[in-house]
C-alpha cells in the first residue's frame, strides 16, 4: 500500500472514530426519555367499581408518576394525554415513537369477572429484547408492590389468536421499537385491595410514586432533590428469549390434601396441602366441605422466598360446618389462575357444642319445672282438699252417745234425790 493511501485511510479511521465517540457523547447527554400512558379515556371508562372509574383515577397516578420521575437528574417525561380523550391504542404508541421514548409505562387498575381475584401483576412483551427489558423493570415494580403490602400475581406475556402479544399497548410498541410494559396495580373490586387505593387521593398518588421509584431503579437515576443515589442498584439481566415466551396453559400437577387433626369443641381441621406447578407458582387456595359444590373465597399460598417462588407444603386451618357429614376437598391455582382439585377427605359429622349446651340447658329447665308442677299438686292436696277417715269420726259420735247418757243417768239420780228430800220437809 503507497504512503498516500495509507495515510489517507488513518485519517479516515480516526474520522470514524472520532465521530463514534462524538456520537456516544451526544447520545449519552440526551435526557432520558419516558412516556407514561394512563389506561382508558372519553367514553372508554375502563373498569367500574361502586364510585370508582379506571379512566378517572388512572390520570392521577399518571400524574403523580410523573411530578415524581422530573425530580431525577437528565429524564424528560411525557403523558401520552393529558386529557380526558378517547386515543386509540395504536395512537399512544405512535406518540411514543414520536418522542424516541426509552420506555412506555402504560397504567391500569384491574377487576375480575367473578370479583374474586386479587394482588398486582405486570404483563410484559412476550419476545426478544421487549421481553428481557420489559421483565427485568417488572422484577423491580413487582418488589415495590410487595413491600407496599400488596399480594404479588407476578409478572406474565399473553397471547391472542396470532401469537402476538394480547395487549395492543405492548404490540404496538413492539412494532415501533419502544420497550414497555402494562401495569395492574390492584383490583378494584376485592376488599383485600381496596385499602390501598379507596378513600384518600394521595393513596392513588402513593401508586404513582411507587411507580417513579421502580423506573429511577431500573435506570438507576439519582436525585438531590430526593437525597437519592440509585447509580448501583442491581438490575437482573434477563436473557433475551430465543422464542417466545409462552404463558403456563397447564393446571398445576400436585394438589393434595391429608387431615392432621380434627377439633370437635372449635370445628376446626388441621389439613396439610400438598401443591406444586413446576412451570410458574401456586398462587391461591381455596376449600370445599361438599366435595367440591361450592369452594371458599380466595386464600393467599405463601411464599417464603419471593413472589414468584411458592413452598410445596401448606398447613392450614379450615372451619368445618357442625351436624352434617363433610367431604372436604382443596382447589389450588397456578401463576396463570389454572387450577387443580384434591382428593377428597371425608369426615364424621362434628356435634356443634353450642348446639348440646343449649339442649341440655333445656332439659334442665323441663326438669326443674316438672319437679315444680309435682311439689305444687302435692301441696295442693294435703291443704285445700283434706281427706278425713270414717272410722275415727264414728268412734268419736259413739263416745259422744255414750257421755251423753251416763251424764243423763248421773241427772236423772241427782234429781230423783231432790224430789225425795222435798217430800220430807
Amino acid at each position: 500500500m503507497k504512503k498516500g493511501c495509507r495515510l489517507k485511510y488513518l485519517v479516515f479511521l480516526i474520522g470514524i472514530i472520532t465521530f463514534w465517540i462524538i456520537g456516544f457523547e451526544v447520545k449519552a447527554d440526551e435526557p432520558l426519555v419516558i412516556v407514561i400512558d394512563p389506561g382508558h379515556g372519553g367514553e372508554n371508562l375502563g373498569g367500574q367499581y361502586e364510585e370508582y372509574t379506571e379512566k378517572e383515577i388512572n390520570p392521577i397516578v399518571a400524574r403523580a408518576m410523573k411530578e415524581e420521575l422530573e425530580k431525577y437528574e437528565g429524564v424528560t417525561v411525557y403523558l401520552t394525554h393529558e386529557e380526558d380523550v378517547d386515543m386509540s391504542i395504536k395512537d399512544r404508541a405512535a406518540f411514543a415513537k414520536e418522542k424516541n421514548a426509552d420506555f412506555l409505562f402504560c397504567l391500569h387498575f384491574n377487576m375480575s369477572v367473578k370479583h374474586d381475584l386479587f394482588g398486582a401483576e405486570v404483563w410484559v412483551p412476550a419476545a426478544g429484547e421487549f421481553y428481557s427489558k420489559g421483565y427485568a423493570f417488572a422484577e423491580i415494580q413487582m418488589q415495590e408492590f410487595t413491600d407496599l403490602g400488596l399480594y404479588s400475581r407476578g409478572i406474565k406475556t399473553r397471547l391472542n389468536d396470532k401469537d402476538q402479544n394480547y395487549y395492543g399497548i405492548l404490540r404496538y410498541c413492539t412494532q415501533e421499537g419502544i420497550p414497555s410494559v402494562l401495569i395492574e396495580h390492584c383490583h378494584l373490586d376485592h376488599a383485600s385491595d381496596q385499602p390501598f387505593y379507596q378513600n384518600d387521593e394521595e393513596k392513588l398518588k402513593e401508586f404513582g410514586r411507587l411507580d417513579a421509584t421502580a423506573v429511577a431503579k431500573y435506570f438507576r437515576l439519582k436525585s438531590e432533590e430526593l437525597g437519592v443515589d440509585y447509580s448501583n442498584y442491581p438490575v437482573s439481566e434477563i436473557k433475551i428469549p430465543s422464542g417466545i415466551v409462552r404463558p403456563d396453559e397447564t393446571e398445576p400437577e400436585l394438589c393434595r390434601i391429608e387431615v392432621d387433626a380434627v377439633n370437635e369443641e372449635t370445628g376446626e381441621a388441621a389439613v396439610t396441602i400438598k401443591a406444586r406447578d413446576a412451570d410458574s407458582y401456586i398462587l391461591y387456595y381455596s376449600y370445599s366441605v361438599n366435595g367440591g359444590n361450592s369452594y371458599s373465597d380466595l386464600q393467599i399460598w405463601p411464599r417464603p422466598e419471593a413472589w414468584n417462588r411458592s413452598q410445596e407444603e401448606n398447613k392450614v386451618t379450615i372451619p368445618l360446618p357442625f351436624d352434617q357429614g363433610i367431604e372436604l376437598r382443596v382447589c389450588v391455582y397456578n401463576g396463570f389462575d389454572k387450577w387443580s382439585e384434591s382428593n377428597i377427605v371425608n369426615i364424621e359429622p362434628i356435634a356443634d357444642p353450642q348446639r348440646l349446651a343449649d339442649e341440655l340447658e333445656k332439659a334442665q329447665e323441663e326438669a326443674m319445672k316438672k319437679k315444680q308442677e309435682s311439689y305444687e299438686e302435692i301441696v295442693y292436696e294435703d291443704v285445700k282438699e283434706p281427706k278425713l277417715s270414717p272410722i275415727p269420726v264414728l268412734v268419736a259420735v259413739i263416745c259422744l252417745l255414750l257421755c251423753m247418757v251416763l251424764i243423763s243417768f248421773i241427772l236423772a239420780g241427782r234429781i230423783a234425790l231432790l224430789l225425795k228430800s222435798k217430800k220430807r220437809r
